[in-house]
């Protein structure tokens, strides 16, 4: 369980640093348009993290992972990651980059033609807290079922099997 968590911390923190690289690239002022497209390329790290911390798991001796151990142990990582992503949200719009949200807004406005009032409301910190929050127990959750699933068919390697003497023995 402690390894689970680990990465559940580490996964977390992913998050919060995926946000400061964009922002420190300008993909939430200077190059906002573009956000949306790259966002999509944290699904690497995403899978990557989840695979490792679902693999992190006791495996039986002959070094197959149940679907069900694999998927469970990715869903009890996804639920702490959920429980910690509002927190690094939280911390990246109010102390790292306060005007976050305020792009975001003016960008769905201006560029999208999003409702002025609807735009505040989405874009307003509770609402992207919780946005965040709900799509990572999704995301997660679908991460946890296409690795459990790899995981539960994958087959031992040739140096993961038993070893059986091939030298017979002397009558």
């Amino acid at each position: 369980m402690g390894s689970a968590i680990r990465y559940s911390v580490f996964f977390a923190l992913a998050i919060l640093l995926w946000a400061v690289a964009e922002w420190l690239v300008g993909l939430h002022d200077k190059y906002i348009r573009y956000h949306e497209y790259f966002s999509y390329f944290f699904a690497v790290p995403s899978v990557g993290i989840m695979y490792l911390g679902i693999r992190s798991g006791g495996r039986p001796p002959e070094n197959r992972m149940s679907f069900r151990s694999a998927f469970l142990r990715g869903l009890g990582i996804t639920s702490v990651v959920s429980i910690l992503c509002p927190l690094m949200w939280y911390l990246f719009c109010v102390f790292i980059n306060p005007a976050f949200l305020d792009y975001m807004m003016r960008y769905a406005i201006e560029a999208k033609g999003m409702d002025p009032q609807l735009a505040m409301k989405r874009y307003s910190l509770s609402s992207h807290l919780f946005v965040s929050t709900l799509s990572t127990a999704v995301v997660g959750a679908v991460i946890s079922l296409v690795v459990a699933i790899i995981l539960a068919r994958r087959k031992p390697a040739v140096s993961d099997a038993p070893t059986q003497s091939r030298i017979k023995p002397v009558p």
